[in-house]
């Protein structure tokens, strides 16, 4: 019989994602807001010795493989539980899909050497695509102007996917009120 351990404590657990964009129905999959979801398959704790580790992850490795699907994919995480880590995953894909979208917004206006301001929804990196002159004409084009994240756009200040990260996870902890002297507390 297998002991329970109830004491959560950090390690690094093993997890397979299925990344493919499943819709669970048809009128979901003409949603024009719906977002890209990771699913998770499995999620294994790694084992503390190093041998032990490593043929674990050559079994997943070959699971995945065997399996035969481009989007299905095996990470290793730091969490406290399997929950935890199933949860970690799917922030992780969901942070990086917002800041694709947010690089990819903020690009197709500088595409066009535009300036001005923009507005970005903090929870999924999206924009209404127009360009403002101004952060006060942004702000109150909004229907919720408190979910976005205003900012200048400049042909000298390109954006990359992983400064777009940083921005929304700081922008996302600062709207909940866990951001202390620049530095969030709800981790």
């Amino acid at each position: 019989m297998n002991a329970v351990d109830l004491v959560k404590r950090r390690g690094r657990y093993l997890v397979i994602a299925d990344d493919r964009d499943g819709f669970t129905n048809r009128a979901e999959h003409r949603r024009a807001d719906r977002l890209p979801e990771r699913r998770v398959v499995y999620v294994e704790r790694q084992a503390d010795h190093p041998d032990e580790r490593r043929a674990q992850r050559d079994e997943l490795a070959g699971s995945v493989l065997d399996a035969g699907s481009e989007s299905l994919s095996l990470l290793t995480v730091s969490a406290v539980s399997h929950a935890h880590a199933a949860a970690v995953a799917r922030h992780e894909y969901a942070v990086l899909n917002a800041a694709a979208r947010m690089a990819e917004a903020i690009g197709s206006h500088l595409e066009r050497g535009a300036m001005g301001w923009v507005a970005i929804r903090i929870a999924d990196g999206g924009s209404d695509g127009e360009l403002y002159d101004d952060y006060e004409a942004a702000w109150d084009a909004q229907r919720r102007p408190e979910r976005c994240t205003y900012m200048p756009i400049s042909p000298l200040f390109p954006w990359t996917p992983e400064m777009c990260a940083d921005h929304l996870e700081a922008m996302t902890h600062l709207r909940h009120g866990c951001m202390v002297y620049g530095t969030p507390t709800c981790r």
